[in-house]
């Protein structure tokens, strides 16, 4: 028998299969490597709410919705997967999309009730927001699974493994197909008058195929098979067409069901290829269900932000009957959905039952939606009329009175024209030429709302902390409070804005029913036990060690104080290893940060960028290395070539040889494995190990051996180790990332000096384009970061102790200081000259110069003059390139402590806090408050000389 099968098929499955042998199959069936920007796919770009305030005035809402064309008629319509399979009656796109954009934010719930293929849904996800469907059709559950679906490497396996079996099988098809219905005849479904409906040519091999889905593991495979099934189940049978209920026999030839199987199943998988990039972070469900019938196990009451649906027309469809042997072949019995289809044409026939019956059945669903909607949240229903016995009745008004009655108000009803190709088997559903929009509003009221804390116990100044976020944050008085819960009175549309809460980890209509907020939901993910510790390194903020950071949590409550919108931008001038940058991106906004040392911005570019990354690839690279490694065998050669030659030498001082030939290893496998960001993330997870596997003394910040020098490290063992801890850390955030209440914005990160306006202008920096500065930035001569950092500077950097040392004297802050600059500095002490500093900063400095000059100290504090000038006039050119950078009314949040050094025997308080104060002040940012907060130490040499105290300078530009 000669196989005609399709060219691109089996291009595909050869690709395939050699992928899986050599052990880089891609999790997708596109051209390896090849992935679509998300851009190029997300190209329906609706309006968008930005508040939940904006949800309160229901005149803007009505204008806002009137305002729109609902036709859409030069619109497409089947982008991404909604045209995946053929559904009857569904509605276009663009009303969902619409809908949600003008009615929900980001992150929130929507359901659609009478959910069909999953066009409410897809939209929902495709637009940031989590989506419940639900519809009494199998056949619609499956379509919207798969069209939602995201293809994994255990998905694609089983699939691969079914095409090739029916593709093999093909070619080995016996010339008559009775005895392949005789082989397969336990996976043909009782069909009444089956030989008016199937011939044995398509009978048989459609139970092969349904044979082959049974036998698959992986249930993403098996909805992906099953819908490719069900596409051609028609299409090989003798119904007359899709919109045609009638047998019409037809000639189908012994293997045309498998080759159209096959084409099928290339099809449903590129277009789910195709979307996915869209659609990997989608939270999403899909549930058979009658809505007239909701557990509280599939929905809790109040816990949907916005209901999106079309309800079935009264006596309009019978999908029972257009599915039914879509049905039957997929396993399930039609005349089960037939008994519960509302406003089935069949079942007015056999019960002689009205528009009255139609209507108390789309009341209960009604009911049930009402009891899932939050207060003061909306229902859009697109309806028809109805024809029963002749009389039309008007839907949109009977639903609204129906609607009223349950306690629904009524914000409008807007008519749309329905597209003259809308087909259905129903006469009457022909002929409709409009329908309307119905939107509905549960009433807003004001409820008790509790706000549980965290499961770890929080500082004192956290405590303090959490009540000003909250009443900054909502905008009310905190009135209430249960040991560590409080409780307020307040609107639904207040109550939103809980979620971006960051030491209030739950929300709920009493503390012992609370949501977690989105801090909870990054931190903890939707552990049943959260930790009783706090976390600093969810996400990525524990990409790699940074000494004097300041924790996460602090940060976003920084922000939350400021009461900036999402979408606002956030800079910070010190960014360190990227703290402020990481949790502005996590909630909502644009960051913007630099920083002179090297190390610390390329940790802020890899923390923030690896988000950006498509998992697939992340996902691949991982295993990339995880694979060669686990395969490396013997020594590692001794080559040095990743290495800058100039560092080799300093290199084999600090580390034993072996260790020396292992890094150079890993680098290698790195440098031919990834560039960009993929790269940054991968050295910077190495350089994490850098100190442990060194001669460097952990404990100690400044230059200086261990006691007992190493011989050897596990490098490739720690390095899995890490690499393994942090991409599960990734993971989890892909897994919670639908439930974010914003959009993720890119950071902009750059290796600079934030002296230099240049800097920021290289940021895409103007004049009055800031929000917010935040920022915590070193304290004058409390931490030598470069000596700290060295050793990965010398290994990932290519910088060698030269090379270091201007970079160390560029820092702000630095201990380090050349002859010709303290002269310069000690010139301008001495002789009382003027400078742009304060006056209380320079009448301080004098006198600790006047009292240092001859007292028997060593260089290091004869030093310290200089350097703490040096220190507030880098700060003061800093603090006015900020201000300069704010908008006005925009605010600069400095997170400083003081130092302290031995004079004349005792330690004394270098107030370096009010000296930036001060400076702030001269520049012409005024202080709104100072929040004096508390820091943790770490068993370190120096401890002694660590800040125990720090406060937060809040600055504003008027």
């Amino acid at each position: 028998m000669v196989c005609h099968f399709p060219e691109m098929t089996m291009k595909m499955a050869s690709k395939y299969l050699r992928e899986i042998e050599i052990g880089t199959i891609s999790p997708l069936f596109g051209t390896s490597g090849e992935y679509v920007e998300i851009s190029e796919l997300a190209d329906q770009d609706y309006p968008e709410i930005n508040s939940p305030e904006e949800l309160r005035y229901t005149d803007r809402i009505r204008q806002s919705l009137m305002s729109i064309d609902w036709s859409f008629t030069s619109d497409e319509t089947g982008f991404l997967t909604h045209d995946l399979h053929p559904y009857p009656a569904k509605f276009i796109p663009q009303i969902p999309g619409h809908v949600i954009g003008q009615l929900s934010l980001p992150g929130e719930l929507v359901l659609d009730p009478f959910g069909g293929s999953g066009t409410t849904a897809l939209e929902a996800v495709r637009m940031g927001r989590r989506a419940l469907s639900i519809d009494a059709n199998p056949v619609g559950t499956l379509i919207g699974k798969v069209k939602t679906s995201n293809l994994d490497r255990n998905t694609s396996m089983d699939l691969h493994g079914i095409r090739c079996a029916i593709f093999t099988r093909i070619a080995d098809l016996s010339n008559d197909p009775k005895n392949l219905v005789s082989e397969y005849e336990d996976y043909i479904p009782e069909i009444p008058n089956v030989d008016k409906w199937f011939p044995y040519s398509s009978r048989g091999e459609l139970a092969l195929i349904k044979c082959r889905i049974d036998t698959m593991e992986n249930q993403k495979a098996r909805d992906i098979a099953s819908l490719a099934l069900s596409k051609i189940v028609l299409s090989v049978s003798f119904q007359d067409s899709e919109t045609r209920y009638a047998s019409r026999p037809k000639n189908i030839p012994v293997g045309e069901t498998l080759k159209k199987f096959l084409r099928a199943l290339d099809e449903v998988i590129q277009e789910v290829t195709h979307t996915q990039p869209v659609l990997r972070y989608g939270v999403c469900e899909f549930i058979t269900a009658d809505a007239r019938e909701i557990s509280s196990s599939i929905c809790r009451d109040s816990s949907v932000d916005l209901i999106v649906t079309s309800p079935p027309y009264g006596n309009a469809n019978d999908y029972h009957l257009y599915h039914r042997f879509r049905l039957l072949w997929l396993g399930y019995d039609p005349c089960v959905l037939g008994k519960v289809e509302i406003g089935s044409h069949l079942r007015h026939q056999k019960e002689a039952n009205g528009f009255e019956a139609y209507l108390s059945e789309i009341k209960d669903s009604l009911r049930t939606m009402f009891k899932v909607l939050k207060g003061g949240r909306y229902a859009v229903l697109v309806i028809g009329d109805a024809v029963y016995n002749g009389v039309l009745y008007n839907g949109s008004v009977a639903l609204e009175k129906a609607a009223v009655e349950i306690g629904f108000e009524a914000i409008c009803t807007i008519e749309r024209c329905i597209h003259s190709t809308k087909r259905s088997f129903i006469a009457a559903a022909r002929r409709a030429t409009k329908e309307q929009l119905l939107v509905l509003r549960k009433p807003c009221k004001k409820e008790t709302i509790w706000f549980g804390g965290p499961s770890y116990k929080l500082w004192p100044y956290e405590s303090i902390l959490r009540k000003s976020e909250i009443e900054c944050v909502l905008g009310v008085k905190v009135n209430k409070a249960n040991g560590r819960d409080f409780c307020i009175d307040i609107d639904p549309y207040t109550a939103t804005n809980g979620r971006k809460l960051v030491f209030s980890h739950g929300i709920g209509p009493s503390n012992s029913s609370l949501q977690p907020t989105w801090q909870a939901i990054v931190e903890n993910g939707f552990q049943n036990q959260p930790s009783s510790r706090k976390d600093p390194k969810y996400v990525t903020h524990g990409l790699h060690p940074y000494k004097g950071k300041f924790y996460p949590q602090l940060a976003k409550a920084l922000i939350n104080l400021c009461g900036i919108k999402t979408g606002s931008r956030i800079l910070d001038p010190f960014c360190g290893s990227g703290t402020t940058l990481l949790e502005g991106y996590l909630n909502g906004h644009r960051t913007y940060g630099c920083d002179v040392h090297p190390l610390a911005a390329k940790i802020a570019k890899a923390k923030t960028g690896i988000l950006d990354v498509n998992p697939d690839i992340l996902r691949e690279t991982v295993e990339t290395i995880l694979r060669k490694i686990e395969k490396a065998q013997g020594d590692c050669s001794r080559e040095r070539e990743q290495f800058n030659a100039d560092c080799v030498d300093e290199i084999e001082r600090w580390f034993p040889i072996r260790v020396v030939d292992k890094l150079n290893w890993v680098l290698k496998i790195i440098r031919d494995t990834s560039d960009g960001i993929l790269r940054d993330f991968l050295e910077v997870v190495l350089s994490g190990i850098i100190r442990e596997v060194s001669h460097q003394d952990p404990d100690d910040l400044r230059i200086r051996k261990r006691k007992s020098p190493l011989k050897d490290a596990d490098i490739l063992g720690l390095f899995v180790n890490r690499l393994e801890t942090q991409y599960q850390r990734i993971e989890k955030f892909w897994f919670v990332r639908g439930y974010s209440p914003n959009r993720f914005f890119r950071s902009r990160i750059a290796e600079g000096d934030s002296r230099a306006w240049s800097t920021f202008e290289g940021l895409g920096i103007e004049k009055g384009m800031i929000d917010l500065v935040l920022t915590s930035p070193p304290y004058a001569t409390a931490l030598p970061y470069i000596d700290t950092d060295r050793l990965s500077l010398l290994v990932l950097c290519g910088l060698d102790s030269p090379k270091r040392r201007p970079v160390e004297q560029k820092m702000v802050g630095s201990r380090e200081i050349i002859t010709s600059e303290r002269k310069r500095f000690e010139k301008i002490l001495s002789n009382s000259l003027s400078t742009e500093l304060p006056m209380s900063t320079v009448d301080y400095l004098f006198d600790l110069h006047k009292r240092l000059t001859n007292a028997p100290v060593g260089f290091r504090r004869k030093n310290m003059p200089a350097l703490l000038m040096r220190f507030f006039v880098d700060m003061s050119v800093i603090i006015a390139n900020c201000k300069y950078a704010l908008k006005s009314g925009g605010e600069a949040m400095i997170v400083v402590g003081d130092n302290q050094m031995r004079v004349d025997g005792d330690f004394e308080r270098i107030p370096t806090t009010e000296f930036i104060e001060d400076i702030a002040r001269k520049h012409g940012l005024l202080t709104v408050e100072r929040i004096d907060i508390s820091v943790t130490t770490q068993k370190l040499v120096h401890i002694k000389n660590a800040i125990r105290q720090n406060v937060v300078l809040r600055l504003r530009k008027t």
